[in-house]
Parts: structure tokens; C-alpha cells; sequence
């Protein structure tokens, strides 16, 4: 199977095609909401957990422990349960396309038993992560490995969570099928199937939030530190360098707080969460439309047929005008 990766702007572009055309298909059942909402308040309470875990260790109060510890359970927790809610997702996609409405209850029922596969892929979740780690320490050839190694299980995750959710597969059978299913790709469809889809938009998107939130944070910090709690303060900037020059409002006796710097890195990485859980949501949509068209495509609903050319080769020339709206 031959993986490529689209430059940035390549990647921007399907993101925007797959975010516009996603809502067509949403729009047909408003149930495939469900698994992201999920999805984003455990996110939500995860990420909120941690940062006031750090808030009560700064005010050095003992319940801190409690919070980060929770936060940290739910920090490993959420590989599998990440991966049950986007299974859920799957068959919920698979269900619609099929011209039905299923609701989210029905699609996790329809996804009981899976349990051995769900462990699997938050396993492997785990090793792709600590993989990930690894790779921003090593340089040169090992670096790029490493990376390529993240890039084809990301792919690999997406196209086994329709075999798994629509022919509830096990491991293997997950990947002799894709082995198979590299054979029976159309021709326009062929190097779709070994892009990586919006690979890496999301940390280019995040990047000017936190530099300029950053700096927004630093200059709270300085120009009114003086008022903001004690617990959060730096102290005098003569504190840090004797020979601090008046610069403006900011001088010697300014007192820095980093509060503000705080509120903006916890905020920005709460909308990073968020925001990877929308994007990987679109992805699971995607792959097991594509899953469906390639391997059932007898199931799919015949309204369904003439929406899905050009969506699933990104090409924007080719689909319809007609489409339903949310």
C-alpha cells in the first residue's frame, strides 16, 4: 500500500471539502452528533480536571492530587473510550448510508461484543502516542521513521474501525481485508485510499493561538500582575534582572503574574482537544463511507450514490449540486 502526505495546503483544502460535504451526511440523521458530543465532554471534563488540578497545587491545596490523579485516569482511559465512541460513529455512518435512521443507542448495540477490538485499537492508540513521543526526541532518518510509523497507523485505525464496526472483524481478518481491498479500488479512487487525510492541520491550526495567545498572556502578566492573586505571581521583574530598563508602563517594580499566561495555555489546549476530536470525527465518517463504497456497495441507498461521487476522491468538480443541508 503506498501512503503519501499532501503538502499544508493540500491538507487545509480537504479539510474544508470534507467539513462542508460531513454536514451533508449529518444532515441526513442527527444522531451521528452524538458520539462527537460525547466525545467532546469527556474531552471537556478531562482536560478541566487537569488544569484545576494545577490551579489547587499552586494555591497548595491537598485536593490537587485528587484532581490531577482523575485526570490522569481519564487521560488513559480515554484511548478506549475514544475508540468505543467512534465505532459507535461507524455503524451509525454505515446505518445512514444505508438509508436508514438509526439512533445512537441502536448503534452501540449493534457494536456489542466488540469489546476485544476496542481494546486492541486503544493499545495500539498507546503505542502510536508513545511512538509519536519518541519520534520529537530522535533526529534525522530515525525521526522520519518514526513519523511514518504514526502517519500509516492513523490510516491503518480508520480503515478498521468500519471493518470492525460494519463485519465486526478481528484484528486480522481487519487487515487481510484492507490487503484485499487495496485490489478492488477504482482507479479514481486509488490514491485516495493511501492519503493522509488532514494529517497534521490541527497542530498548524493551533500553532498562532498559542504564540500570539501567548504573548497576549505575557503582556496581562505584566501590565496588570500587580492586581491578579499572589498565588500566580512571579514577583518584581528587578527580582529576575537587576538591571531591568523602564520600558513604557514596564519597568523594574512591574510585577509579573502568570495567571493570564495559565488561562490562555489551558483554554488553548482545550479547544485543541476539541477540536481533534471534531476532525477525527470527520475522518471516521469518511473512511467508512469509503469502507462502504468499496466493500458493500450494494447497501447503500441509492439517493446515496450520486452524493458520494466526488466526495470520496475529493473532487470537488464532481459532486452534485444537490445535497441536503443540516
Amino acid at each position: 500500500m503506498d501512503f503519501t502526505k499532501p503538502d499544508l495546503k493540500a491538507r487545509f483544502a480537504q479539510l474544508g471539502f470534507l467539513v462542508r460535504h460531513t454536514f451533508t451526511i449529518v444532515g441526513r440523521n442527527r444522531a451521528l452528533l452524538g458520539p462527537l458530543i460525547v466525545m467532546w465532554v469527556y474531552a471537556a471534563v478531562m482536560t478541566g480536571l487537569f488544569f484545576a488540578g494545577l490551579a489547587l497545587a499552586v494555591y497548595e491545596n491537598g485536593n490537587s492530587t485528587w484532581f490531577l490523579l482523575g485526570g490522569a485516569v481519564m487521560f488513559i482511559y480515554k484511548f478506549f473510550f475514544y475508540n468505543r465512541a467512534e465505532l459507535t460513529l461507524s455503524r451509525l455512518t454505515y446505518g445512514t448510508a444505508t438509508g436508514g435512521t438509526p439512533t445512537r443507542r441502536e448503534a452501540r448495540r449493534e457494536i456489542t461484543g466488540l469489546g476485544s477490538q476496542v481494546r486492541t485499537l486503544g493499545l495500539l492508540d498507546m503505542a502510536a502516542v508513545w511512538v509519536a513521543s519518541r519520534k520529537n526526541k530522535e533526529g534525522g532518518l530515525m525521526a522520519m521513521l518514526l513519523g511514518s510509523i504514526v502517519e500509516v497507523w492513523d490510516l491503518v485505525n480508520h480503515f478498521l474501525l468500519p471493518a470492525f464496526a460494519i463485519d465486526r472483524l478481528s484484528l486480522g481478518d481487519g487487515i487481510a481485508k484492507m490487503k484485499r481491498l487495496k485490489d478492488h479500488v477504482p482507479e479514481t479512487l486509488a490514491g485516495v485510499f493511501g492519503i493522509d487525510i488532514m494529517g497534521g492541520v490541527i497542530g498548524s491550526l493551533m500553532k498562532p493561538l498559542y504564540f500570539f495567545g501567548g504573548l497576549a498572556g505575557v503582556a496581562l502578566g505584566l501590565l496588570f500582575g500587580g492586581g491578579m492573586p499572589d498565588a500566580f505571581s512571579a514577583g518584581a521583574l528587578s527580582e529576575i534582572s537587576r538591571s531591568m530598563p523602564q520600558l513604557g508602563p514596564i519597568g523594574p517594580d512591574t510585577v509579573f503574574n502568570w495567571l493570564p499566561v495559565f488561562v490562555v495555555v489551558s483554554v488553548s489546549v482545550l479547544l485543541h482537544t476539541l477540536f481533534a476530536r471534531a476532525v477525527t470525527a470527520i475522518k471516521v465518517v469518511y473512511f467508512t463511507l469509503f469502507y462502504t463504497r468499496i466493500m458493500h456497495p450494494e447497501d447503500l441507498a441509492p439517493e446515496m450514490r450520486a452524493d458520494l461521487e466526488g466526495y470520496l476522491d475529493l473532487d470537488a468538480d464532481e459532486m452534485p449540486t444537490a445535497s441536503v443541508s443540516i
